[in-house]
């Protein structure tokens, strides 16, 4: 294990670094946000590195989240003020900015913007904040991505869906989890994924992942060819990537296909990835988009001579200034665990010390890949969050992007594959019944 990695927490909450937006470093300092977790609850908490004097601030405490979901995101305006989201459980979110410049140990008062779960935010370059939430709606039918806007120094703006829950997937769990990233023209790019069911038995039936993008601040939208798409818009509406609907391998399955990060060079081109196991276990897929068209490479196989018994069942995606293209693939032993080619929830749930972090990475675009190990295996490496631009802060090309995770279970408190039914989160809690672990950057 490499000696630069740093211990942010040894209280971190089993999805202590999950989120896009936990890390961001600028102007001498690295600020982080995190979850952790207590008898009294969890907490977001955020702290800072002052690189010249190689000093941490103490944690400071932003919120309590109602549970593991209600977790805090960050951005930075042009101005050097930080901002954070704290998340909810299909509960309120609100926002808070840092009192001064590279700052966190005093914060304004929280604000409440919406209701919804699993935020994305980032800042544009005039300073505009734009969020998305999984949004509740007022029946549970009306659910979708809802899109929020804050103008510089100007009040928050009421939702915009941009995307929405099918009918017949109404009455059913569903997930719409997404990643923004903003060319420095102000174009905005997405990547979103849905996740439907009929009913709680047949999770997961429907599953695509689609890309669209926007050149007014995400009142319309577009897809590569400069069509437009239709709001609230449904796969049909947008770029499929890709898309099926079928019973799948189990009650409560993990995507088979969900996107793996997007990010804009410098010249505004946008580059995600996506996994398609339906296709092939771990089938890890790179795109991009030139002159309206989408263009797509297999990647899996730059892995797969490295290691021939992993497959990919993560991917994070980041750019630095040179505009080198830097993604983070978490591998896990294959076939172990797997059914019919497909991974398990029963993956997710437990204490690994055989999965690997690995870099694969292009300079030139994606025409060319190499392919680097990060983090060996011996212990484990939950939900790691990349260190991504996010609002006013790049990554130079003189260092690798910095990565939070935390060691020990991402299991659920009780050791379920959920919280019990019969007794609430806090009492959970307070009777001791959750694992704290240690939050580390590296």
């Amino acid at each position: 294990m490499s000696d630069s990695r740093q211990l942010i927490s040894d209280t971190g909450s089993e999805r202590a670094t999950n989120d896009s937006g936990k890390i961001i470093t600028t102007q001498g300092h690295t600020h982080v946000i995190w979850q952790d977790v207590s008898r009294e609850g969890y907490f977001n908490r955020v702290r800072s590195h002052d690189h010249t004097s190689n000093t941490w601030t103490e944690p400071f405490t932003l919120d309590q989240g109602i549970d593991n979901h209600a977790r805090g995101v960050m951005t930075i305006d042009p101005k050097g003020y930080l901002h954070v989201v704290l998340g909810g459980h299909a509960s309120a979110v609100t926002w808070r900015h840092s009192l001064k410049p590279h700052d966190t140990s005093a914060w304004s008062e929280p604000q409440p913007i919406g209701v919804g779960t699993y935020p994305i935010f980032l800042c544009a370059p005039d300073g505009t904040l734009y969020l998305t939430l999984r949004g509740q709606g007022k029946e549970r039918h009306q659910r979708g991505v809802d899109l929020y806007r804050r103008p510089t120094d100007g009040d928050w703006q009421a939702a915009h869906q941009i995307v929405h829950l099918a009918p017949e997937y109404g009455q059913a769990y569903a997930g719409f989890h997404n990643q923004l990233a903003i060319a420095a023209d102000g174009a905005m790019h997405a990547i979103i994924d849905f996740y439907e069911g009929e009913d709680e038995h047949c999770r997961g039936l429907h599953q695509a992942t689609c890309y669209m993008c926007s050149h007014d601040q995400g009142t319309t939208w577009q897809k590569a060819d400069g069509s437009t798409v239709q709001l609230p818009a449904r796969p049909e509406d947008m770029d499929t990537l890709a898309q099926n609907a079928f019973t799948r391998h189990e009650q409560t399955p993990p995507p088979e296909i969900k996107h793996g990060g997007l990010v804009v060079s410098s010249q505004g081109q946008p580059f995600f990835f996506y996994l398609h196991h339906s296709l092939a276990p771990g089938r890890l897929i790179f795109a991009t988009v030139k002159d309206g068209i989408i263009h797509e490479q297999n990647v899996s196989n730059h892995l797969g001579r490295m290691w021939p018994d992993m497959r990919a069942v993560g991917c994070w995606l980041t750019i630095r200034e040179d505009d080198a293209i830097y993604a983070l693939v978490l591998l896990t032993p294959y076939p172990d665990e797997w059914l019919k080619g497909r991974p398990v929830r029963s993956m997710n749930l437990r204490e690994r010390d055989d999965q690997r972090l690995a870099w694969l990475v292009s300079a030139d675009g994606g025409q060319e890949w190499t392919v680097d190990s990060f983090l060996e295996p011996g212990e484990a490496y939950n939900c790691p969050s990349l260190e991504r631009p996010v609002g006013d802060n790049s990554i130079p090309a003189s260092r690798l992007p910095q990565v939070l995770y935390f060691d020990g279970t991402n299991e659920y408190p009780g050791g379920g594959e959920y919280y019990a039914e019969n007794t609430t989160v806090a009492e959970i809690l307070a009777s001791g019944g959750f694992t704290a672990n240690n939050v580390w950057l590296i």
